[in-house]
């Protein structure tokens, strides 16, 4: 049975990819040099070699198909001088080879291969035409940042009292550089009124502190339209009270029972504060040009962001060294100003450990979320007074609904 279904894959990724070189080639009088017979006969032949208790039969048949292949493209360079077919072919020979030993793995490797190659056109617009230089090099600046600075940077706890994990620390300076980079394409690309609040809303279950500084930085740096940032801005605070919710129902589903009718209270004047900034009509002075050359990574914003929290990491490691275990309780609150999930899921371990009752385990996660809306606020400012208010307003009222719906069923 799997040897059949291992020649099924081969069979089929084969027959998916020539058709696809078929059809891409349909409406043209130039013979491909490879069609649906020829590629799927090499996704047959390199099954059969990798079946075969031949050590080099594999490598023969992958020689044989990119001999073909050159073969193939001489004849045909002159009408086209691409070599994707060419190069798919040996592909798809190697897929057949490797669909013996992992078939599940090749077939999901062939579906990627056959996207591309249909994709053709939707991806050369985007490298070509869509994407600026300025992006391209804020995706590198991006990459080089999350792909070579991070892992290198030591991930324990340095400098003063142990209080700073530059690991960590880098880790939030990179979530300010994604969320405006998510910001500025998906405003470019779904226009700023629906693309904003979209980017917020999902930036803000990565960090929604960062989101909303984020937002700030872009209502700073570029001549948008508050409203559409502002909605974002809150729609950040939507994601963290959804996901304090499905933190705590992870860890003690009955700290939940104590907690959901406040965080639905909030989210949902949240949500409508939101609306009402997405709704609400104002005039904006078209950006000509600007949206598509400005970087949508500001340095200054993200590493102060840093720094602010390494700052207040400082501070409450003195704290744990002078006053002890009597500043737990401040020591919790000061670590929701950056990360309110943590603290969150801290106190509700301690509920379900027994350490902790549910009521004041509740109170302790609502004055946390207190502090976390205050530091949420406070980034805001950056965006100056037009933006921070109407944030700061929507904000207050959610925490003001968390807390009387809290209340009312203490």
């Amino acid at each position: 049975m799997s040897s059949l279904l291992s020649f099924s894959v081969a069979l089929g990724v084969a027959l998916a990819i020539g058709l696809e070189r078929e059809r891409s080639q349909a409406a043209t009088t130039s013979e491909l040099p490879a069609g649906i017979r020829t590629f799927a006969i090499a996704g047959l032949a390199g099954a059969i070699a990798a079946s075969l208790p031949v050590p080099l039969a594999v490598p023969a048949v992958l020689l044989g198909v990119a001999a073909l292949a050159t073969l193939g493209y001489h004849h045909s360079a002159q009408l086209d001088p691409g070599i994707t077919t060419e190069l798919a072919l040996v592909a798809t020979a190697l897929l057949g080879a490797y669909a013996v030993s992992a078939p599940e793995m090749a077939a999901a490797l062939g579906t990627v291969l056959l996207v591309l190659l249909y994709a053709k056109t939707a991806l050369h617009r985007f490298a070509r035409v869509t994407l600026t230089q300025r992006e391209l090099a804020d995706l590198l600046t991006l990459a080089v940042a999350a792909l070579l600075v991070w892992p290198a940077i030591p991930d324990r706890n340095l400098g003063p009292l142990q209080a700073w994990n530059p690991h960590t620390l880098w880790l939030l300076v990179l979530l300010i550089m994604v969320t405006g980079n998510v910001g500025h394409f998906a405003a470019r690309w779904l226009g700023e009124r629906l693309g904003l609040p979209l980017a917020g809303l999902f930036s803000g279950f990565a960090s929604s502190v960062a989101t909303v500084g984020a937002m700030a930085t872009r209502v700073r740096t570029h001549r948008c339209a508050r409203g559409p940032a502002v909605a974002g801005a809150l729609l950040s605070n939507v994601a963290t009270l959804m996901q304090m919710a499905l933190i705590v129902a992870a860890i003690d589903a009955g700290l939940l029972r104590t907690l959901a009718p406040p965080l639905v209270a909030g989210a949902a004047t949240t949500a409508a504060c939101a609306a009402v900034s997405i709704l609400r009509k104002e005039t904006s002075v078209p950006a000509s040009g600007h949206e598509a050359t400005a970087s949508s990574i500001d340095w200054r914003i993200a590493v102060g962001f840093g720094i602010w929290t390494a700052a207040l990491l400082l501070a409450v490691a003195a704290a744990r060294a002078w006053f002890g275990p009597a500043a737990l309780i401040a020591l919790a609150l000061a670590g929701a100003l950056v990360d309110v999930h943590a603290t969150t899921a801290s106190i509700a371990t301690q509920v379900a450990g027994g350490a902790l009752i549910r009521s004041s385990a509740g109170m302790l996660v609502m004055l946390a979320l207190t502090a976390n809306t205050a530091s949420k606020i406070v980034a805001a400012w950056g965006g100056g007074s037009g933006f921070a208010r109407p944030t700061a307003a929507g904000l207050l009222l959610a925490l003001a609904a968390g807390w009387a719906a809290f209340l009312m069923m203490a």
